[in-house]
């Protein structure tokens, strides 16, 4: 077996994967961070703002009112960062992939998995598929093409071995057409001889 090119199959789709959830996990925090304006509106969220001005550990209700306009722009905040560091991880990720494509280079390949993987939250599932697909750029050895090739390569050499049959076969048949070509003419010139003998033989004297 020579060379061949390593398939990377299980990367990719560990990859995809990841990208999947990043995407999910990216459409949920913009939903929630656009909806935040009507739950301050609910009366759930108006009981907890009631709740926190009236809060003895706070030493005045302006401390309290500071602790929620505080709260409300860093969820707004957080939210956005949390986005884009999402984003950032989801496009390393998609760099990853596009270095897996015809096993151009896997060792970069897992190098952009392991910085999306951090991206995407240190122990988050979707990190640790990031993880697993880097741990395989650097240490799987995958099923080469030419294990693929094999079925292929026996399967040419069977139409091969056909295709020669076959030409030994009209060799054979274009043989024996000569053949009785060759006897054909040899019973004609028998045959013209034959006659050429019977009219001298009756020629008159």
């Amino acid at each position: 077996m020579n060379n061949g090119v390593v398939s990377r199959g299980a990367e990719k789709t560990l990859g995809i994967i990841g990208i999947i959830f990043n995407l999910l996990t990216i459409a949920l925090l913009a939903i929630g961070i656009l909806s935040f304006d009507n739950v301050q509106n609910t009366a759930e969220f108006q009981d907890f703002e009631q709740e926190v001005l009236n809060d003895s550990t706070f030493a005045s209700p302006e401390d309290a009112q500071l602790f929620l306009d505080t709260f409300i722009s860093s969820f707004s905040i957080i939210g956005w960062v949390l986005v884009a560091v999402l984003a950032i991880s989801t496009v390393l990720a998609i760099l990853a992939i596009a270095n897996l494509r015809n096993n151009r280079n896997p060792k970069a390949a897992g190098v952009l998995f392991i910085i999306a993987g951090l991206f995407a939250g240190l122990l988050s599932l979707t990190s640790i598929l990031f993880y697993i697909a880097a741990i395989m750029c650097f240490v799987r050895k995958g099923t080469r093409r030419d294990d693929y090739q094999a079925p292929r390569d026996d399967f040419g050499s069977r139409n091969g071995d056909a295709k020669l049959k076959e030409e030994q076969r009209i060799r054979e048949e274009e043989r024996i057409r000569q053949e009785e070509r060759l006897r054909e003419e040899e019973q004609r010139r028998q045959n013209d001889n034959l006659l050429h003998k019977d009219d001298d033989t009756y020629r008159p004297l």
